[in-house]
């Protein structure tokens, strides 16, 4: 229950913190990466994906979000992750709740516009994990955004999977025995 109570508490101070800035300065992913955290059975995810990536939210076409296309565009930014990160298991597709959305800029230039969009959530999962699979199929413009590296980590059963999507495999079974 203590393990339970920190990972809860880590959780919603990372929320708090992207919640009482809606422009986050520091980085909490570092770029085309992601983890997938198993928990008492719910999945913790934290992205980091290219603001490329999502079509129609960059207005000025520089290609990257300031803080006006971000809060202009959240709303579809959402729906858009909701389709194109998926986490299923025999059941079907799980729900993904508790989405928090957060541009990140440059360390050195933290008023720029962002390059990337640190994306967190939660499926909360219905049976055992030897029958999930995941997809992502998010991936930007240039040769360094066309790969993402996530990787998936079940501490209470000694699991750990690393997982590259593409746009040419962008579906992984996780943690198929």
């Amino acid at each position: 229950m203590l393990t339970l109570n920190k990972y809860v508490a880590v959780f919603l101070t990372v929320l708090l913190n992207i919640f009482t800035s809606q422009y986050s300065y520091a980085h909490v992913m570092v770029a085309q990466q992601g983890t997938l955290n198993f928990v008492d059975g719910a999945v913790y995810m934290v992205l980091s994906l290219p603001v490329t990536a999502f079509e129609g939210i960059d207005d000025n076409h520089d290609g990257k979000l300031s803080k006006a296309e971000f809060e202009h565009h959240q709303r579809s930014i959402a729906v858009i992750v909701q389709d194109k990160v998926v986490m299923s298991d025999s059941q079907g597709k799980l729900n993904l709740k508790g989405l928090v959305l957060s541009p990140i800029s440059s360390h050195d230039s933290p008023k720029d516009s962002a390059s990337q969009l640190i994306v967190m959530g939660k499926f909360e999962l219905n049976d055992n994990v030897s029958s999930l699979h995941y997809q992502l199929s998010l991936f930007g413009n240039t040769a360094s955004e066309q790969k993402i590296e996530i990787t998936a980590r079940y501490k209470a059963r000694g699991l750990k999977q690393v997982m590259t999507f593409t746009p040419k495999n962008t579906a992984i079974d996780v943690f198929k025995t």
